[in-house]
């Protein structure tokens, strides 16, 4: 009965930083330096995104984040799901470069746990299924007809938020 709380206490200890912000083999990618800042950042600071990072790693999701300067009117980020490949689910997050460093971390954190809904549901292999997904675990945000939001994301952002302070 003892050697089961190693093992339990393994499996909910965080990989270390290195492995889950540096590592070529990470889940959580970016090529641009300001996103790696706001990951580390986030990661450092955040317990909640510590652990949304730590989720993900452990999935078998990919997810590229990019920060772009300029998003259809009234959104901030998003997130689509691209073409399985070699059995590796992969999903692209836009975030926008708008507000403090705070802000943008509270956003990744909110775009992080949508792909961490989809970490969960590993039956959705594309965007059929993303689709179905959302409209099933989310309501319909905005203009667009794709586009959703879930009350869990909001929280974690403002969890987030409230880390950073």
């Amino acid at each position: 009965m003892f050697a089961i709380f190693p093992l339990l206490a393994m499996a909910a200890t965080p990989p270390p930083p290195s492995a889950v912000l540096e590592s070529p083999t990470r889940h959580i990618r970016t090529t641009g330096p300001y996103v790696a800042t706001l990951l580390k950042d986030g990661f450092y600071r955040s317990p909640t995104f510590a652990r949304l990072v730590t989720r993900l790693e452990r999935s078998d999701l990919i997810v590229y984040v990019e920060a772009v300067p300029k998003l259809p009117p009234g959104v901030e980020g998003r997130m689509m799901m691209t073409p399985r490949t070699h059995d590796q689910r992969y999903v692209r997050i836009q975030i926008s470069i708008l507000g403090s460093i705070a802000d943008q971390i509270a956003l990744l954190g909110h775009e992080l746990q949508h792909a961490r809904e989809l970490a969960d549901a590993p039956n959705v292999v594309d965007m059929t299924g993303f689709v179905a997904l959302f409209e099933r675990i989310g309501k319909r945000s905005g203009s667009g007809s794709r586009e959703y939001e879930t009350r869990e994301a909001q929280e974690t952002a403002r969890q987030v938020r409230r880390e950073l302070i």
